[in-house]
């Protein structure tokens, strides 16, 4: 196990821990702030994206990335193997990569993808963040009434299967958003091979294999 592994256990223990503590029923209403979260974060992403290029992100990030791309990609170009190539625009440096780029491109090409992480990662923090203020509320009434019938114990144990299946999708979303930024820096960068060399990610990416095509059909992310 390494750094990323910790990191991931950590947010699946916090999981574990929230539902126990706030119990089955306001981890349903979590899980549902969750769903809509990634559904809105998956549609209105790109067009926060472009508003932030506007204010000058995508140039400042680029000006970043600039001094560490001269002459264009230094580490090998790693092979994608059977990973959804999904979003397509954040796999946009990793493919081409494979087709040999200048610095510069590289590096705007980075800032891009990292500004529609940014983007994607607002929408969802704020929807998930609100609906799971106004839905804790309703949760909160819920679970004293099952505690009044005796059911305190089935909500408690309930709720930490509850919090570890919330933020297992949340980090199958992660990381299948992330890669994509990861593996643009190329081969043997210590992210890439933290990454790979992780016991838990693979795991998380045969989830997102699974969920990519829901988000895209049922979710129309792009």
């Amino acid at each position: 196990m390494n750094l990323v592994d910790g990191i991931i256990f950590l947010v699946l223990a916090w999981g574990a821990f929230r539902g126990f503590s706030r119990g089955l029923i306001a981890m349903i209403c979590s899980l549902a702030g969750l769903l809509i979260g990634v559904w809105l974060a998956g549609i209105y992403y790109i067009p926060l994206a472009r508003f932030l290029g506007h204010l000058g992100l995508k140039k400042l990030f680029t000006n970043i990335f600039i001094p560490f791309c001269a002459g264009g990609p230094a580490e090998g170009v790693p092979e994608v193997g059977g990973l959804p190539i999904f979003p397509p625009s954040l796999w946009e440096p990793v493919q081409a990569m494979q087709t040999g780029i200048s610095g510069v491109t590289m590096a705007q090409l980075l800032a891009d993808s990292l500004v529609k992480l940014i983007a994607f990662f607002i929408v969802f923090a704020l929807v998930s963040g609100v609906l799971g203020a106004i839905l804790g509320l309703v949760a909160n009434i819920l679970t004293r009434i099952t505690h009044l019938v005796l059911l305190g114990g089935v909500n408690r144990l309930g709720g930490m299967a509850g919090g570890l299946i919330a933020n297992g999708l949340f980090l199958v979303v992660a990381v299948g958003m992330l890669t994509p930024l990861v593996y643009s820096f190329g081969t043997g960068t210590a992210l890439f091979n933290s990454w790979e060399s992780s016991v838990m990610v693979p795991y998380f990416k045969e989830g997102w294999g699974v969920v990519a095509p829901v988000l895209a059909e049922c979710f129309n992310m792009v």
